[in-house]
């Protein structure tokens, strides 16, 4: 896999991205900053989403916390 040095190739967006179009392409940039250009199917663009979401821990912490049980027979009397 090559890296992409944009401090010696002028590449637009567009040169780049058909590049990344098959595979994941390291780029790294005139000061140093290294980013992974690739292409990005719905799920995960969804998983960066949530990332980005700072409820979406919070929210998934309160379910971890809720103890409570409900049996399976009860489960399944519902889904029925």
């Amino acid at each position: 896999m090559k890296t992409v040095e944009l401090s010696s190739e002028a590449l637009s967006a567009t040169a780049l991205l058909d590049m990344a179009r098959e595979n994941s392409i390291p780029v790294e940039t005139a000061v140093g900053d290294a980013f992974m250009v690739s292409p990005a199917d719905e799920f995960a663009v969804e998983v960066e989403l949530l990332r980005r979401n700072h409820a979406f821990p919070a929210m998934l912490d309160q379910f971890k916390e809720n103890k409570a049980e409900i049996p399976l027979e009860q489960v399944e009397a519902k889904l029925r």
